[in-house]
């Protein structure tokens, strides 16, 4: 029974990763692909491929924003929640592998 469980909360968590990236994909591919690039390579801006922002602080930039910046990221992207933020960063971080 608890190697049953055990199972089960792995398979959860495995689709639920799964959930996010998906959802970071089409959120990325909608949201932030015309100015950072299908697979974050942009020239003129800040490439995500190699930037050196966590998975947190990139949750805290897409949300939250930071002043100096370019629009959209001085003040936050509206109408993204948190845990959309996250599922956004988590596919940023596929461009890296």
């Amino acid at each position: 029974m608890k190697h049953s469980l055990m199972i089960l909360a792995a398979l959860i968590l495995a689709s639920s990763l799964a959930w996010a990236q998906e959802d970071g994909a089409a959120l990325y591919r909608s949201r932030c692909a015309s100015c950072h690039g299908a697979t974050g390579e942009a020239q003129n801006i800040q490439s995500l491929r190699t930037t050196s922002l966590t998975h947190q602080q990139m949750t805290d930039l897409i949300t939250h924003g930071k002043a100096g910046l370019r629009r959209p990221h001085q003040r936050g992207m509206s109408r993204l929640n948190a845990d959309q933020a996250a599922a956004i960063a988590t596919y940023i971080e596929t461009f890296r592998k």
